[in-house]
């Protein structure tokens, strides 16, 4: 009976714990625009690869050196090999923006990346380097950052005319 009343009790603690959880007080908070979340990259007019920004970890913290809050966020990729090719280097760009707060936080940065995807790899899941953004003390919480691919018009208008797109490997 005591034991049963002890694993009772724990249960309700953790559920406790859990039911305090509010997702509004998340921070960052990142949004990924689904146009600038993937990019295919085009050799001699066939797709080589697809370069896809698939999420982020982050969070947020308080600089004590510069007195002011910031928010630290790793980009997640992923690099599909579309054709094969000898080509093993992906290099391109993404960005982050802020749109609204006060005007001393806005702005937009970008950043470039490179990797190496084996010449028998399909598939490369990888991070970016992490970015650090100072963020407002007041509505930090509602502080919205937007994480994407850098893409040229003409990669912008390839993306909007195949629309997630799920493609196939090449078969050898």
């Amino acid at each position: 009976m005591i034991k049963k009343l002890l694993h009772l009790s724990l249960c309700m603690i953790l559920g406790a714990c859990v039911a305090d959880f509010d997702p509004a007080t998340l921070c960052p908070k990142v949004e990924i625009p689904r146009e600038t979340a993937y990019l295919t990259q085009l050799v001699k007019y066939k797709d080589q690869f697809q370069i896809e920004l698939t999420g982020y970890s982050g969070y947020c913290w308080f600089d004590a050196r510069v007195k002011c809050n910031k928010a630290t966020i790793t980009p997640e990729f992923v690099v599909r090999r579309l054709q094969p090719s000898p080509d093993t280097v992906v290099d391109f760009s993404y960005y982050s923006k802020t749109l609204q707060g006060p005007p001393e936080y806005l702005g937009e940065r970008t950043y470039f990346a490179s990797t190496e995807i084996g010449a028998t790899e399909l598939e490369k899941k990888f991070s970016g380097r992490p970015i650090e953004l100072k963020i407002p003390e007041i509505g930090k919480y509602d502080f919205i950052i937007r994480l994407g691919l850098v893409l040229s018009p003409e990669e912008l208008k390839y993306n909007r005319r195949t629309f997630d797109v799920e493609y196939d490997y090449f078969e050898e």
